[in-house]
């Protein structure tokens, strides 16, 4: 079962994803296509693209200095 944070996650993810670029999609349609078959769930495939993009983007801004 669930907890309330859980679950409040969950539906923040979902509104996101119903509301994302064409673009970010795509990401989410190639992980999930690479991953099938570690059952990762639409959340785990969200949470790791969204840690990769701040991971990208952290390192374009210390190379900039």
């Amino acid at each position: 079962m669930s907890t309330l944070s859980e679950r409040e996650m969950r539906k923040r993810i979902d509104e996101e994803i119903l509301n994302a670029t064409p673009e970010f999609l795509e990401k989410v349609q190639k992980f999930d296509q690479e991953n099938q078959l570690n059952y990762s769930t639409i959340y785990e495939i969200y949470s790791t693209i969204l840690n990769s993009e701040k991971t990208v983007s952290a390192k374009s801004k210390s190379n900039r200095k």
